[in-house]
């Protein structure tokens, strides 16, 4: 061989020499690049593990308030209509007590006015028999 082909041989040799020591430079700086990749994810599940169990124990805690507080306004709205009721049964028996004995009062103001009405009739009457009315008729 000539020296010019050992040169280009030893040139080519220390090439991959070179390009196999780059690769696993580049490899061992992946593997350090994933390492800490990996640590980081940790350390943030870490951190984020406390502020995940507080949400859901708030999300828990506004669960069970919305519950008592559907359970109150049922309980609220129970009462009202019970309440309603009872007082719409206590005006109709006041009214059933008041409103027969004013219609008998009514009554009994009626006729007292009718038989008023009768007696001041009689004296009050003309005596030639005709109303005042058929005085001014004219036709």
């Amino acid at each position: 061989m000539s020296g010019w082909a050992l040169a280009c041989l030893a040139t080519m040799a220390t090439a991959l020499v070179a390009m196999a020591l780059a690769q696993m430079a580049i490899a061992l700086a992946v593997l350090r690049i994933a390492r800490q990749a990996v640590e980081t994810v940790q350390e943030f599940r870490r951190e984020l593990r406390p502020i995940v169990d507080k949400v859901n124990k708030m999300a828990d805690d506004a669960s069970r308030v919305t519950a008592m507080a559907v359970a109150q306004m049922e309980r609220v709205e129970q009462a009202i209509g019970t309440t309603v009721g009872r007082i719409e049964e206590t005006l109709g028996i006041v009214q059933d007590a008041l409103g027969e004995p004013m219609r008998q009062g009514a009554a009994v103001m009626a006729g007292l006015r009718a038989a008023f009405s009768v007696f001041r009739g009689r004296s009050a009457r003309p005596k030639h028999g005709r109303d005042d009315e058929d005085a001014l008729f004219i036709g």
